[in-house]
């Protein structure tokens, strides 16, 4: 099975200005021979197609100007030809018209941020009792704003955590959590 990873860039990483889809392949550094075909990295640089003056050629360069933000008539054409993009703006104006979701959606990307924060402040300073209580907290703020007073009990459960590979586990997975229950299996199992 092949393996293949899209990155997709806002800002210009690699010189010239025409070309803005680079495909990359491991291969060996003397020999030259390549590792094996199910391997490609894949780069995409928004930045170089962001003012195209013509009409995008292929699939791929409607869906970097859909990913440039561009607005208006160019955007509606593209839409109205690649059902893919059409669907993309629905469902985006869906999620922007539901404050909750939205609300949900900017925790999740506060706990990413923090998460990562703790993790490098955590390292440079060594605190890990810093980081366990600033991983309870982010935690306890996604379990109120998503379930409200029905957490209040698995809240206190989950300030009484201080083992920070146990709190890692729980943020990496509250956010599947559909419900207060599965938030508590999620919990119990990550105490295992």
């Amino acid at each position: 099975m092949a393996t293949i990873t899209i990155n997709i860039l806002g800002f210009n990483w690699f010189g010239g200005r025409g070309k803005y889809h680079h495909t990359f392949h491991i291969r060996e550094d003397e020999t030259g021979e390549l590792l094996n075909d199910d391997m490609e990295i894949h780069f995409l640089e928004l930045g170089k197609l962001a003012g195209l003056k013509r009409k995008p050629k292929d699939a791929l360069e409607e869906w970097m100007l859909y990913f440039n933000n561009i607005q208006g008539e160019i955007m509606e054409e593209i839409a109205m030809g690649n059902p893919g993009i059409r669907k993309a703006l629905t469902i985006e104006q869906i999620f922007f018209k539901n404050q909750k979701e939205r609300r949900l959606y900017e925790l999740r990307e506060k706990a990413a941020r923090d998460e990562i924060s703790m993790v490098s402040g955590a390292r440079a300073e060594g605190k890990a009792e810093g980081k366990a209580e600033m991983a309870q907290d982010a935690i306890c703020k996604y379990l109120d704003a998503r379930f409200a007073s029905a957490s209040n009990s698995l809240q206190v459960e989950v300030k009484q955590i201080d083992n920070i590979v146990i709190l890692d586990r729980i943020i990496n997975k509250i956010y599947t959590a559909n419900s207060i229950e599965e938030a508590t299996s999620i919990v119990q199992k990550a105490k295992e």
